[in-house]
């Protein structure tokens, strides 16, 4: 899949002509510099970069190679087949850093300016630099930070859906709980480079990751009789740092943390070779963090067999026995660990498997899954791939508008937005199955998808943090912080993925209506699917934000716990998308949390998920949506009444447990529902560590920056024309104020009562008659309110005592029912 990975590619010694020309003409228009000194991507060295007009933008947009001048070295590359042969054997001579070329016009001359209108010393980049998916050629290669070691091998798992629910692990009472030896009396079988930690930080990457030859990292067998696992995980969302074999089928594993971090311990995804059938292994991880886990109730690890796949096409499947989930009995006096332990018999000898936390799924899978959509040519005419972004390491961020072609600009304003994301937190791929789902049920040509395409427009940010799916994070970016904890930052160089986010979301705020957000995630310590919402404040659509979820439940009974969810909006989740967004104007704002267990409710009860149940939800969720918008709001006005009574359960409980009796019959509305609800430090969060010491000192300085620049452009006013206008005003409102006090003089009212604006008197248009006559009329500027952000309308007075199961055929087939919303004053197409 990555051909550039397995040949290097050898320079031209002597140039010839053309190659220099082209040289040149790519260097003129500040793509390629003599000097390979590329645009730094952590904050840190903006001011450096800034100051030095000599750092100009070149081809690699992640690598900064310590801001020293380099020549031009040996990289691989892939590159577009839409550039022609000669061309691209020029170019590629030219830089083997540049990132991929989509279109061989390069055209832009203009200069990038900041956000406080200074001029940056480089090139903007031209948005037709962007990667774009061809129709024949490879893939863009991750690119990984310069430190981490990469096998050159292409990893690639089958899907499969067990024949058999898989049950949860009963525990027995008898299993036993190792103890921690540690290399002292074992032997270390597989051990990484040191890795970075808290302290450091992200400065460059590169296709490949470390340069050099990569070392065997595994034990050298004996011979055919050597009982020895190889164990490996230098491949695409890879965690294992080290494992110690401390028996002969006994070993003890220790997971990397989240790079540039000291902590965030839990994905795991690693491969094993040299297996016997017959024996008995035991796996025990040794340094998680959390004391609770799904592990303790059942939950079993995930398990692939190489051999398997290829003769019989099974799949991932759970396997494991004796598993427990204890606390370490060797504590480093800073914090406690805990220990995973379980046993397992591989099906075949000699045969090649992975243990993994969840499902995986990589950034490479989503770059196959968007090239099938851009390749069909019925898909790609309603879903439009565009990159959002690149990541701090370069790798891009895509961003899909899906949506049918609209007949008239009218029609196309008046749809509203629907924003969906997932892997902002990279261990948590159920999200990405989820979202998989989605994508294959509204790029379908099913009626309900065709008719959710007619009436909405969806944004759709499918891996938001592809950096740390790479290198196999759990929660943090290469930033060395929880993205989901920093929505609103002002570092764009430091996380560009949010702020990029944010900032779409934000425009498409001021185009038109966003009727719902939703960011998909992943839970470790609770069972089903649930979501965390937004208590609303305003009693015009109170318990509206609850609505979606109660109708999701009913939609997916054996998946989605209702009870589950929460509303509370906590000081410490300010930083999050879903507060975030809510925030921004969004009332149908939420996290969706699907567990990596299973489900505890209906006919899935005590079985683990599959990826064909979390893709299910995917398309819940256009179901839920169709109810959710149904203009007969039967089903609206019906879960508001169960959610009345709901509340009013869960009220009277609160009181029994406080030993209190109150008569809600009247006040019972006016409890603020923060006071009932627990808060969600059950989740599966992390509070905020801040910024990087390396970002504090740019963060102060923006801010400080950016007050003056408000300040400033309050004070001055940018045309004469407003000038003039202004000083109107000001004279508009004393003669205003003069007359309102005479007028209350002459009436005995109190100085100071406030005059109706709209029944002005006479008085002054008597007085100010002879100067408005010889003044140039004044045009008048109409100011439309600013459009309701409120996603949900006022449901209709008649209702039906029964949830109906089956769908309003005028609400699915028909155009004709469709909800008719006012038009923009700026028609767009989407």
């Amino acid at each position: 899949m990555f051909p550039a990975l397995e040949t290097e590619v050898k320079q031209e010694s002597l140039p010839d002509p053309y190659e220099d020309f082209m040289y040149h003409h790519l260097q003129y228009y500040g793509y390629f510099k003599g000097h390979r000194g590329s645009l730094p991507t952590s904050a840190t060295h903006q001011h450096v970069w800034k100051n030095n007009p000599r750092y100009l933008l070149s081809g690699s947009f992640g690598e900064r190679q310590g801001m020293v001048p380099d020549p031009l070295q040996k990289e691989k590359l892939l590159w577009p087949t839409c550039i022609s042969s000669p061309v691209h054997r020029q170019i590629e001579a030219v830089s083997r850093d540049s990132l991929m070329l989509s279109s061989p016009l390069l055209k832009s001359r203009q200069l990038l300016h900041d956000e406080f209108g200074e001029v940056s010393p480089c090139l903007r980049e031209p948005r037709d630099l962007f990667t774009f998916f061809s129709s024949s050629g490879p893939l863009q290669a991750p690119r990984w930070p310069i430190e981490c070691e990469v096998i050159k091998e292409n990893l690639h798992h089958i899907e499969w859906v067990p024949p058999q629910p898989e049950y949860f692990y009963q525990p027995t009472g008898n299993e036993k709980l190792p103890e921690i030896v540690g290399e002292e009396k074992g032997t270390v079988v597989f051990q990484l480079d040191s890795v970075s930690t808290e302290g450091s930080y992200f400065t460059s990457s590169r296709v490949g990751g470390k340069r050099g030859i990569i070392k065997e990292l595994a034990v050298t067998l004996q011979g055919p009789e050597d009982k020895t696992l190889l164990f490996e995980s230098r491949f695409e969302s890879g965690n294992l740092q080290k494992a110690v074999r401390v028996d002969t089928y006994e070993y003890e594993l220790t997971l990397r943390t989240d790079l540039y971090t000291n902590k965030h311990t839990q994905w795991f995804y690693f491969r094993v070779q040299n297996t016997r059938k017959d024996a008995t292994y035991r796996f025990t991880i040794v340094n998680l963090l959390k004391p609770k886990s799904l592990y303790t109730i059942g939950m079993k690890p995930l398990m692939y067999s190489q051999l398997d796949a290829k003769t019989h096409n099974i799949g991932w499947r759970r396997e494991g026995n004796e598993i427990r989930y204890y606390k370490n009995n060797r504590d480093d006096g800073q914090q406690a660990f805990y220990c995973l332990t379980w046993t397992i018999q591989f099906p075949h000898d000699q045969d090649t498997c992975f243990f993994a936390h969840f499902y995986p799924y990589t950034y490479t899978d989503l770059q196959c899954y968007l090239l099938s959509v851009a390749n069909n040519p019925v898909q790609s005419q309603f879903c439009k791939l565009r990159t959002l972004c690149r990541s701090l390491a370069g790798n891009t961020v895509y961003l899909l508008t899906i949506t049918n072609p609209s007949r008239t600009p009218q029609e196309a304003a008046a749809k509203k937005a629907v924003v969906l994301s997932a892997r902002v937190h990279p261990g948590e791929s159920n999200g990405s199955w989820i979202m998989k789902g989605f994508l294959d049920f509204i790029l379908s040509n099913s009626p309900d998808a065709q008719l959710l395409r007619d009436i909405f427009v969806f944004k759709v940010v499918p891996m938001l943090n592809p950096d740390g799916v790479i290198v196999g994070n759990y929660r943090c970016s290469l930033a060395g912080r929880d993205l989901n904890r920093h929505y609103k930052t002002i570092l764009k160089e430091s996380f560009p993925c949010i702020w990029y986010t944010r900032n779409m979301i934000k425009r498409l705020l001021e185009e038109r209506e966003v009727l719902l957000y939703c960011d998909f995630h992943g839970h470790s310590r609770k069972n089903n699917i649930f979501l965390y919402g937004c208590n609303n404040n305003d009693r015009k659509y109170w318990l509206h934000e609850r609505v979606f979820p109660l109708m999701l439940s009913k939609n997916a009974p054996d998946k989605f716990s209702f009870h589950s969810c929460n509303f509370k909006v906590q000081k410490c989740k300010e930083g999050t998308g879903r507060v975030v967004m809510w925030r921004m104007g969004i009332l149908n704002s939420y996290t969706m949390e699907s567990t990596f267990g299973g489900s505890t409710l209906g006919n899935k009860r005590d079985t683990h998920f599959t990826t064909e149940d979390l893709k299910s939800l995917g398309y819940h969720v256009c179901d839920t949506l169709l109810d959710f918008c149904d203009p007969d709001r039967t089903k609206f006005m019906q879960c508001l009444t169960e959610l009345k009574e709901l509340l009013q359960q869960e009220i009277h409980k609160k009181f029994n447990e406080l030993g209190q009796d109150m008569d809600l019959e009247g006040s019972w509305s006016d409890i603020c529902l923060s006071d009932i609800e627990s808060s969600t430090s059950g989740s599966d969060s992390s509070l905020s560590d801040g910024l990087p010491v390396h970002l504090l000192n740019v963060a102060d300085e923006l801010n400080q920056k950016k007050k003056m620049y408000k300040k400033k452009k309050k004070k001055l006013l940018q045309t004469r024309k407003q000038q003039n206008e202004q000083y109107q005003k000001n004279n508009w409102m004393q003669e205003l104020k003069l007359t309102e006090d005479a007028l209350s003089q002459l009436h005995g009212r109190d100085k100071g009562t406030s005059l109706d604006p709209s029944k002005m008197p006479s008085l002054i248009l008597t007085k100010n008659k002879e100067r408005m006559q010889t003044e140039k009329p004044r045009s008048t500027v109409s100011c439309s309110p600013k459009r309701s952000t409120n996603s949900s309308q006022e449901p209709a007075p008649d209702m039906k005592s029964h949830w109906s199961r089956n769908r309003y055929p005028a609400t699915k087939r028909g155009r004709a029912a469709m909800t008719v919303y006012p038009s923009l004053h700026i028609y767009t197409y989407p």
